[in-house]
This record gives structure tokens, C-alpha cells and sequence, in this order.
């Protein structure tokens, strides 16, 4: 039977010695959690994918967070590649479906900014203040 915690301490160990970052774990904006993340993680409850990669992810990003003393949940992209593995599809479709899921999150986006258009606010807006050392009359603000 595997040891979730020493495999999980053994894999961030790793990636922290080579200062890098662990995949499948953090998020810029979700915190405490990635709301995505526990509706993947029922669904595979409730069709029985949620065997040992997912308790592996889980323990990973507990791990992780410890040792790093940041809220670093699993994010959408680490479920959906624990997923992957508990349904035993081959590692090189799993990116694809990632980008899948990230392609669909995109058209909601498009279809938000159809029905609310903030681009143009955000660009002039933008604009203005990497601008804003060149105007003198805006200098001393």
C-alpha cells in the first residue's frame, strides 16, 4: 500500500531543491481554494475515479503548503491530471484535456465580454498608467 504522505514529501522535496514550482497546486486568484477543484473531486467520487492518484494530489498539495507556509490548493489543472491517471489515459492526451477545459473557460469569457465590455476600460486604463511618467502634468500626481 502506498504512503501518500513520504511519496507527496519526496515529489515537493524535489521541485523545491530545483526552485521550481509543483505543478498542479496554487492559483493566483483561488484562495483558499480553487473552486473548480471539489467538483471535479466529487464527480470522481461518484463514479469511483477517486482512488490513489487523487489521495496523492491531495497529499501533495498538503505537503507543499506546509513547507512553503502559502495556501496552495489543488487547482483544476492537478485534478484533472490526477483524473487522468485514475482513469488510466495516456499522459499524452492529459494536457490536451486541460486545454480543453481551459478553451471552454475562454468562450465564457468572450461571451462575458460580448454582454459586458470592460476591454476598453481596462486598456485605456492600463495605458494611462505605464504612460504616466511621460506627462508632466500627470508626474506629481
Amino acid at each position: 500500500k502506498a504512503n501518500f504522505r513520504s511519496l507527496a514529501s519526496g515529489a515537493v522535496d524535489a521541485f523545491r531543491s530545483q526552485k521550481k514550482i509543483v505543478p498542479g497546486i496554487g492559483h493566483p486568484f483561488h484562495k483558499p481554494i480553487d473552486p473548480r477543484t471539489p467538483r471535479l473531486l466529487q464527480i470522481a467520487k461518484e463514479t469511483g475515479f477517486d482512488g490513489p492518484y487523487i489521495k496523492l494530489m491531495l497529499a501533495i498539495a498538503e505537503d507543499a503548503a506546509g513547507k512553503s507556509g502559502k495556501v496552495l490548493p489543488v487547482n483544476a489543472t492537478g485534478a484533472i491530471g490526477a483524473l487522468c491517471c485514475e482513469m488510466n489515459f495516456d499522459w499524452k492526451i492529459c494536457r490536451g484535456l486541460g486545454v480543453m477545459g481551459r478553451a471552454v473557460g475562454l468562450v465564457g469569457h468572450i461571451l462575458e465580454e460580448s454582454r459586458n465590455p470592460m476591454s476598453e476600460e481596462v486598456w485605456h486604463s492600463v495605458e494611462a498608467r505605464a504612460t504616466a511618467h511621460m506627462n508632466p502634468d500627470l508626474a506629481s500626481e
